[in-house]
């Protein structure tokens, strides 16, 4: 039996020769790097200047193989090879995936009307609105910078600064309103200068984004949390949420796609973390925030859609905003090609937690209680009849 301080005095000298990650030949960083999903690559470009230097030299090498990875069965995504293979090329790829999982997704949103049936990633018909999507998530992207630059720069202050936060209620609600402010102006800024087309595709893609927040009649009990951050516990949510007259518009506009991102694909799919991450976090952020700054926020929020809305002239062109049209024309092909013996495309996106849940308001709960009795009697007094 080998003695334990042999053993110890034996194994020392290899943990002096183990290689730090720096020092590993290039052929085997980028068998590593190949195999990163693409946060992992993304966070690995930041770790020193060699890793950064090695993945933009052999890109070309890496980024179709970390795009296969973080994307296994997303063929239609990545049937189309770039000119040449980038780092932003595969951040593109971020928004492009966000944008087939919505339109896909959008089915249960309404399923219980045929003619908005959603599009399957996997279905080429459905490229031209996952374009325009993928567009409006680009430019969710763009806003959602703005705050963060915003909020970084002044991110650093003195203990005696700090202390004046903490002692002065007043004093700290001010920096934050002048700080909301200023992403305001850049904002505003932003979307006066903005093409027509990227303000179209924005509310095309707001608009479907607005079907994944749900408080559906089945979500009842203590397991589904409350809409608490409006009138009526999320009654009327998703137009709220449209207009930006919900404080949920503002949270989205501050954290952007990374929410949908983490929730319908890098978190584990199965798991409650997943499933609930968006509304968990939402509601975090809303309970640590003073009502007076909320209402500022909401405000911010409405005066955004209100300018998205008058640069993409949906007012005069509501159309051409309206997602509706491409579902119902799916709907239509659809039909004829099963009637042509056509099979349908391959369904990919069943395993994503698409919807964002909360709790159904309680008068709801009564209005469906109330019709489920009345269709109860109607049939009752029916059989009656018939007897």
């Amino acid at each position: 039996m080998f003695s334990l301080t042999r053993f110890q005095k034996a194994s020392a000298p290899r943990v002096t020769e183990r290689m730090c990650f720096a020092d590993l030949p290039d052929d085997i960083l980028i068998l590593i790097c190949s195999t990163c999903r693409i946060d992992d690559l993304l966070a690995l470009r930041q770790t020193d200047r060699r890793a950064r230097s090695l993945i933009s030299e052999y890109i070309n090498t890496i980024a179709p193989s970390v795009a296969r990875v973080t994307f296994p069965h997303s063929y239609n995504l990545l049937v189309h090879k770039p000119l040449r293979y980038t780092v932003d090329w595969l951040e593109d790829l971020i928004p492009r995936q966000l944008a087939a999982i919505l339109v896909d997704r959008h089915r249960i949103a309404h399923d219980f009307m045929q003619e908005r049936y959603g599009i399957p990633a996997e279905d080429t018909y459905g490229d031209e609105l996952r374009a325009r999507t993928a567009n409006g998530w680009r430019v969710l992207r763009r806003l959602t910078d703005m705050s963060k630059t915003v909020y970084s720069s002044n991110a650093r202050v003195t203990s005696n600064e700090f202390s004046l936060r903490l002692t002065c209620t007043s004093r700290k609600f001010e920096q934050s309103r002048q700080k909301e402010d200023a992403v305001l102006e850049r904002r505003l800024a932003y979307i006066e200068s903005m093409p027509l087309q990227d303000a179209k595709d924005y509310k095309l893609m707001f608009m479907l984004l607005s079907s994944s927040f749900r408080t559906a009649i089945s979500n009842v009990g203590e397991e589904h949390k409350p809409w608490v951050f409006d009138w009526g516990n999320g009654i009327d949510g998703q137009r709220l949420f449209r207009k930006g007259s919900s404080w949920l518009t503002w949270f989205v506009l501050a954290e952007g796609l990374d929410l949908f991102w983490k929730q319908w694909w890098t978190l584990p799919h199965d798991s409650p973390i997943a499933r609930n991450y968006i509304r968990d976090r939402a509601i975090d952020v809303w309970t640590s925030t003073p009502e007076k700054l909320a209402d500022h926020q909401r405000h911010h929020a409405r005066k955004i859609q209100e300018a998205i809305n008058s640069s993409a002239a949906v007012s005069t062109d509501f159309v051409s905003v309206n997602p509706i049209p491409y579902f119902t024309q799916y709907a239509e092909c659809r039909l004829s090609r099963w009637k042509c013996g056509i099979l349908p495309a391959k369904e990919t996106m069943g395993h994503v937690p698409f919807h964002v849940e909360f709790r159904c308001p309680e008068e709801l709960v009564q209005q469906h209680k109330l019709l489920l009795q009345g269709k109860h009697s109607a049939k009752t007094n029916h059989a009656a009849a018939r007897w």
